[in-house]
């Protein structure tokens, strides 16, 4: 029997509303698979090939790394990740393979990656006598700066910053949430949360009624701000949201606390100054709290923010006390580029055992 071409339709719309309404992760799974039942897309994911990526060079480095796997040949594995150790091989990091199907990519490459992640592991896990152990630290250093790590970017955005908490609250349920997190504006304010709280003190933020609340403090305040006959919101209103949801740590100790390195993005008041990003490892001693007020001070709404940092003997003191900055989107909303570059000089410097704090305060 032919499928009917506008019931089919009709079901797709519906899955989609599904997608988007779902409560969590395992329900919009189970929509978006059937979504790509429905049109089709699953059988896509089935099929290597597609001018798209070099299908039959993974299928080969795939097969490759099975059969070294079973035959317990350590070296010759170690040697075959060693030629593919970067995450766009033969195009699999091409946009377009995951933007097709709802749910994932091409199978093919599915499995590529998750053999990858096995063999990483199992030769992480393999004794000593097998692969020495300079020659694992030595090639797990490689992996690290040519696979490089996943990071987590939040974007400005006012009060819509709320949908960066949904976001967050699955990545964490699913064990998906990277270390490395960056925030400009609305950003810097769901990643200082998540750079100053345990995961255990995560799952009370995330109480629906803790949240909720929130939520409507938050909303009342930009009603304020952008509504009404007399729209205006005291500085003193952001400062009290930032203080509830933001413990008063500086950027060291809040990595020290969590393990989570944050980035909060802020621009320069003052014409001819560059932007910075502000995290442990080139501004430790700034405190959070600081950076994000600066990040979220919306010229024309907020006053500019002089940055505070902690000194030797744990006292307060302005941090570049000539400058004072505002919102971090205005400069970079998303600063991959100068993430990538500071994080990229820390995995040097850890290689080197060099001091983490190998950029000083002034």
């Amino acid at each position: 029997m032919r499928a009917d071409p506008v019931r089919n339709s009709r079901k797709l719309k519906q899955l989609e509303k599904q997608m988007n309404s779902a409560a969590n992760y395992d329900e919009w799974a189970e929509f978006a698979q059937a979504h790509d039942e429905l049109s089709g897309q699953k059988r896509w994911r089935q099929v290597d090939q597609t001018s798209q990526y070099d299908y039959a060079q993974i299928r080969l480095r795939l097969d490759k790394l099975r059969s070294l796997r079973a035959r317990h040949d350590h070296h010759g594995l170690l040697f075959t990740l060693n030629e593919g150790i970067h995450g766009n091989i033969d195009g699999i990091g091409r946009h377009s393979l995951y933007g097709r199907a709802k749910f994932g990519t091409k199978t093919l490459i599915e499995q590529y990656i998750d053999e990858v992640d096995d063999a990483l592991r199992f030769l992480a896990e393999l004794d000593s006598n097998e692969i020495d152990v300079q020659q694992k630290l030595d090639f797990f250093y490689r992996v690290n700066i040519c696979y490089g790590r996943s990071a987590l970017m939040l974007s400005g955005g006012g009060v819509l910053g709320f949908y960066h908490l949904g976001v967050v609250k699955t990545m964490l349920e699913q064990g998906l949430l990277p270390r490395v997190i960056s925030g400009s504006s609305a950003g810097a304010l769901v990643a200082g949360t998540l750079g100053t709280h345990t995961d255990t003190e995560l799952e009370k933020f995330y109480d629906p009624a803790n949240v909720m609340t929130e939520a409507e403090r938050e909303a009342s305040a930009f009603t304020r701000m952008f509504f009404g006959a007399n729209a205006q919101i005291d500085v003193a209103d952001l400062e009290k949201l930032i203080a509830r949801m933001i413990p008063d740590l500086t950027l060291q100790e809040a990595y020290e606390k969590t393990g989570r390195q944050i980035s909060i993005s802020v621009a320069p008041a003052e014409q001819y100054k560059r932007y910075r990003l502000l995290n442990a490892i080139t501004s430790p001693n700034v405190y959070v709290r600081a950076a994000v007020m600066a990040s979220c001070a919306v010229p024309g709404v907020f006053p500019p923010v002089m940055l505070m940092a902690k000194n030797q003997h744990g006292e307060r003191q302005p941090y570049l006390p000539t400058r004072k900055w505002v919102d971090g989107s205005i400069a970079d909303d998303l600063p991959a580029a100068p993430a990538a570059a500071v994080f990229r000089q820390s995995l040097h410097c850890e290689h080197g055992e060099s001091h983490r704090d190998s950029v000083p305060e002034k």
